[in-house]
């Protein structure tokens, strides 16, 4: 079959529509609704933002409840609390007012997470909010930025013998890029702590009383999203990440209750590592699934391809990069992501930069695939195989020790393992590891169809 060429532009296009980095607004065209129709990423009864949406709606007026939400990193979390917020802005029923904060606007990646970061951020968002929702430009009023800076001169912080003219509101990005002055925040906050985080709590409070009059609400949900992105960069970092992520969201569990409903993204690791969150919380943790393309058994789950196929469709021309025989080209890479959106995305790129003619052969898809897998393969230890085996042939979290949950929580969050929900969550090898060396001979082999 021979197509039309592709000029650069084009392919520059597709590339761009295929970026597995960006989220998506509910009203993008690329945005596929991966949960109507026929259960792909969940069942019936359990979908993630269904259920923080209707606990929200069936909540007292007066009640603020606190919730967690968390996947894979480029699962979808960020374009679904933005999904969300829509929702909860349409609602006719009950006036709501929703801020999403991103916190990737505050924080270099990888640093430890702090309650004492966390609360002076929300403190600074709904502030802003109040301010803006006021009719006021919150970049003109000094608002909590004075209130903080206040606080931090009277605990005798360095800044440099700069005032608060000279600094603003820089003050509360500083720390992002200068991890130098970010540590002295934290010092000299953590020997008032209880003072500080009394503060940020008055004046969050404060806050949405100010936004409940402002937008003639009743309800505030305010979305936190970006505290799950922990991941060291170093394994020699990893201890200290993880104990900083553990402090923030069971140590600290009651701080980040806000005088209003909140949710919080945070670290899929956390989950397995910790019994306590869902006691901790109002109620038990939200886990974004993966696009189910097997079912427990390994037969093809032919739902999850076409969502799939939808989802690519919408980003490039199925017909003129993958040809009529989508089995041979496209349905391969669906098979190999195991449902991850992002591996889908990053392969699909590949394609795009790899292939010499359109559409694509068979025999590059499968090289790409192949190159792909290398760098899961690559990351496996031997002490890994016995846990990734169990998974292979249990679907179940490993039994045993607290190292063994440890491991498996590592292979999570390096993403060998993959999980998907039918009624129940259930787990699996990511396709692209299969063929590690330390794995050969030792899983259950897949159907073949």
């Amino acid at each position: 079959m021979t197509t039309a060429p592709f000029d650069l532009r084009e392919l520059q296009h597709f590339v761009k529509q295929c970026d597995p980095l960006q989220p998506l607004d509910p009203g993008d065209q690329r945005y596929v609704n991966l949960d109507d129709g026929i259960p792909v990423r969940g069942s019936d009864e359990a979908r993630c933002i269904d259920e923080i949406e209707r606990t929200i709606l069936f909540s007292e007026p007066t009640s603020a409840l606190c919730q967690l939400f968390t996947g894979f990193p480029g699962s979808g979390k960020t374009t679904e609390l933005r999904r969300l917020k829509k929702r909860l802005d349409e609602n006719k029923l009950m006036p709501l007012h929703v801020l999403i904060v991103n916190f990737q606007d505050y924080r270099t990646d990888p640093t430890p997470l702090s309650i004492i970061e966390a609360l002076r951020v929300l403190a600074y968002e709904l502030d802003r909010e109040a301010t803006r929702l006021e009719g006021g430009d919150p970049d003109a009023k000094t608002g909590y930025v004075k209130r903080f800076y206040d606080f931090l001169t009277s605990t005798n912080v360095d800044l440099k013998g700069l005032s608060f003219a000279q600094l603003g509101a820089t003050v509360m990005f500083e720390a992002k890029g200068n991890p130098t002055f970010r540590q002295r925040i934290e010092e000299a906050l953590a020997s008032r702590f209880q003072m500080f985080a009394d503060e940020a709590q008055e004046a969050m409070a404060e806050a949405v009383v100010r936004i409940r009059k402002a937008a003639h609400v009743q309800q505030i949900v305010v979305l936190v999203d970006g505290l799950e992105k922990v991941t060291p960069l170093r394994e020699e970092d990893r201890s200290l990440l993880e104990a900083s992520a553990e402090t923030v969201f069971v140590e600290h569990a009651a701080r980040l209750r806000l005088p209003c409903h909140a949710v919080y993204t945070f670290p899929l690791w956390l989950r397995f590592r910790t019994a306590q969150l869902d006691g901790l919380y109002d109620r038990p943790v939200r886990m974004l699934p993966m696009v189910k393309t097997s079912e427990r058994d390994g037969h093809p789950y032919a739902p999850g391809y076409d969502k799939l196929t939808e989802l690519v469709g919408r980003r490039v021309d199925l017909r003129r990069i993958f040809g009529p025989q989508l089995d041979k080209t496209l349905h391969p890479i669906i098979a190999s992501s195991g449902g991850y959106t992002r591996d889908l995305l990053r392969m699909i790129r590949e394609v795009l930069w790899s292939a010499r003619a359109f559409p694509v052969e068979p025999h590059v898809v499968q090289r790409i695939i192949e190159r792909t897998a290398e760098g899961y393969i690559m990351t496996i230890r031997d002490e890994d195989a016995d846990v990734l085996v169990e998974i292979n042939r249990t679907h179940d979290l490993p039994r045993g020790d607290g190292a063994r949950l440890a491991t498996f929580g590592r292979l999570l969050q390096g993403y060998l393992v993959l999980a998907y929900r039918n009624g129940r969550q259930w787990y699996d090898i990511h396709p692209l590891a299969r063929e590690a060396p330390v794995l050969k001979g030792r899983l259950a082999p897949a159907p073949t169809t």
